[in-house]
């Protein structure tokens, strides 16, 4: 039907209840953060009319319990509507009825949801579900002559508030459809095809799949539903960095929902993770050639306004002609306060339930909770989230990432492409912590790269954000010492 999912047409109709001496008018407005059911039926002291509204009236608590409010609506005046609720069930009325009649005279609503029978001059029997919001999300409509079943609206509705995907048949007492576990080589999602599984983050997985539109190949990032009060802003900057068109940035395609997963459609790069090229121990040449391609995206990003927030290895990807790719701009963001309050996960990338052990991986991102803190170190917001071995100073006290921030990562891994090693040595992110806070850390680090990029690491690495120059000025030099 149309209207679903849409805004619900708006209304003000006067009606009235059993037990009310004089009508009232009601407005949609007057449903809003409540589920409304709307019944429309043809006329008052009809056939079937008075069996489906007292059925209805007879479930009312169980649509309370649910939140959930109902009006019934028909072309009968107010009159008339006040006479059917007078007269006992035994002679045809509805008796008290548990909730009220709108009359829609003119069937100007009816004809506004597309159930109007002009020929008849009453409206089908129509009946739609409309969210807190003031969405419709269900619709039915049937002829004259048969009735609707409270237990399939019941169901529906609990369906609906569920959340999940519900199958055929599906009632409360049942699991729903998770479609993060049904992502399985050769689903369909939306009109893109899985491949295969390429990775699992903090944020969620990523898949190879095939565009079945554009006949092409793409990455989907299906990100995780738990964080939903968090997920409106990482979508939003996902949008933001999808504006982002540059050649050592991977390209947002897409930001969707898609069969109620937030879903990230990113250009497919054919290539391997910057960690698996360190490996080989390329020249120096190619790891400029890399330095320098990934200054210049994000400098690119930081023009836009744009900040990466979690830049390390494991977001770059060098390609089969040894240029970089940065992924994962628009999706560092600072936890949501559902996860500050959950465990933490435990798979490969995910955040760790402790940090105290030797098993949290200081190049994994991770979310530090505030009682992980030694007493004088609680972050402002009483949260960190990031990769440990790539934090700035000011990201460990809880400030938002900001263009100072990829600086001070671009030094790390600038750091680990020339010397062959991670800078910031330790299993655990509290000694990480502690290494990164020393004001002598660039100092430490200086012997094990080239005399002719010592200078610029110091002023990568300084404590003071205002101290560290822009990417854009990084580019500049990385280009003339290319061109050495």
């Amino acid at each position: 039907m149309w209207l679903i999912s849409q805004p619900a047409p708006d209304f003000s109709l006067p009606a009235i209840t059993a037990n009310a001496a004089e009508p009232r008018q009601v407005t949609a407005e007057d449903y809003r953060g409540h589920w409304l059911l709307l019944l429309f039926y043809p006329r008052d002291f009809s056939f079937v009319c008075p069996t489906e509204l007292t059925s209805f009236s007879a479930h009312a608590a169980d649509f309370q319990k649910r939140q959930c409010q109902i009006l019934g609506i028909s072309v009968d005046s107010i009159e008339t509507h006040r006479a059917w609720l007078q007269t006992p069930v035994s002679a045809g009325g509805l008796g008290p009825l548990q909730f009220p009649l709108a009359a829609d005279t003119d069937g100007q609503l009816a004809a506004r949801y597309g159930i109007w029978l002009p020929d008849k001059q009453v409206s089908a029997r129509g009946l739609f579900l409309i969210d807190p919001q003031g969405a419709v999300q269900y619709g039915v409509v049937h002829n004259l002559s048969v009735g609707r079943s409270v237990d399939e609206i019941l169901r529906v509705l609990d369906a609906l508030q569920n959340g999940g995907l519900c199958p055929a048949s599906w009632t409360a007492a049942d699991g729903t459809i998770d479609p993060e576990r049904a992502l399985q080589p050769g689903r369909v999602l939306g009109h893109y095809r899985i491949r295969r599984l390429l990775g699992q983050g903090t944020f969620g997985s990523v898949f190879a799949a095939w565009d079945l539109r554009l006949e092409r190949e793409v990455a989907l990032k299906v990100l995780q539903r738990k964080a939903a009060d968090s997920l409106a802003a990482v979508l939003h900057e996902a949008r933001a960095a999808a504006a982002l068109n540059h050649p050592h940035v991977c390209t947002i395609y897409a930001v969707e929902e898609i069969d109620g997963l937030p879903v990230i459609v990113l250009e497919f790069v054919d290539g391997r993770a910057l960690t698996s090229v360190l490996a080989e121990s390329p020249d120096e040449s190619v790891r400029l050639r890399i330095a320098r391609g990934i200054a210049s995206g994000l400098a690119a990003a930081h023009a836009r306004r744009i900040v990466h927030g979690d830049l390390k290895p494991g977001n770059v990807l060098v390609d089969r002609d040894l240029q970089p790719r940065i992924l994962d701009f628009g999706l560092a963001r600072r936890p949501s306060s559902t996860e500050s309050n959950r465990k933490h996960a435990t798979g490969p990338g995910m955040a760790r339930e402790s940090l105290s052990g030797t098993s949290a991986d200081p190049a994994e991102t991770v979310i530090v909770r505030d009682g992980e803190f030694a007493a004088g170190d609680v972050p402002v917001g009483n949260l960190v989230c990031g990769t440990p071995a790539y934090m700035a100073p000011e990201q460990w006290q809880g400030v938002m990432a900001t263009p100072a921030c990829d600086v001070f990562a671009f030094g790390l891994l600038f750091y680990e492409l020339f010397s062959g090693q991670r800078a910031l040595a330790g299993s655990q992110p509290m000694q990480i912590m502690q290494q990164v806070r020393a004001r002598d850390l660039a100092s430490g680090l200086l012997a094990q790269i080239p005399d002719r990029f010592r200078s610029l690491l110091s002023r990568l690495l300084a404590g003071d954000p205002a101290a560290r120059p822009s990417m854009d000025v990084v580019e500049q030099e990385l280009r003339s010492a290319g061109a050495e």
